[in-house]
């Protein structure tokens, strides 16, 4: 399945809702943003600060879609890192009628060589808990590198787990690595 990035609109509200309310089961333990009863008018807030920090530079989040019928799949978004030596981050999830199709792939691809075209931006994270097995698949599909294992850089709801960091790397974008193809 195809899939463009835009930004989301007031318009895109009620179907984010209604993703979130639909895959509770495969985000809840992974993102402590979801709850139960996930409102529209939370998903306007939300699309407020994002647009804020696209406006300021700072990330670009952005929903999924499917390009054969505009379908609204997930959301995924890249932030850019504000100090020295702090790496931009990748950050993705894919409603669950949707999942195991490529789509998150496919997302992460296209925020990195967005991320990779700004010339001080050698390397990319994706963190992932440590069990979060389908958000780790995704990284590695994409061709990122597990680089550590590291307690307490992600906080659910149960409290700091182990992360699992990946990078990505603009050399492996530049001399077309056969693990970031599409």
């Amino acid at each position: 399945m195809e899939i463009y990035l835009r930004p989301m609109l007031a318009t895109d509200a009620a179907d984010y809702a209604a993703a979130i309310n639909e895959s509770l089961s495969s985000l809840k333990p992974w993102m402590s943003w979801a709850h139960e009863n996930y409102q529209p008018d939370e998903a306007i807030e939300w699309f407020r600060l994002i647009d804020r920090q696209r406006e300021q530079g700072e990330a670009n989040e952005m929903g999924i879609f499917a390009a054969s019928d505009h379908r609204f799949l997930g959301a995924a978004g890249i932030r850019y890192g504000q100090t020295p030596g702090e790496h931009c981050a990748i950050g993705y999830w894919v409603r669950q009628k949707e999942q195991r199709k490529g789509i998150a792939r496919q997302a992460v691809m296209q925020l990195a060589r967005e991320g990779f075209r700004r010339p001080e931006i050698n390397i990319i994270e994706i963190l992932a808990a440590e069990a979060n097995a389908p958000s780790r698949a995704v990284a590695h599909s994409c061709g990122a590198q597990l680089i550590a294992l590291r307690y307490g850089l992600i906080v659910l709801d149960s409290g700091p787990v182990t992360a699992a960091i990946y990078h990505l790397r603009r050399e492996d974008f530049i001399t077309g690595h056969p693990a970031v193809t599409l």
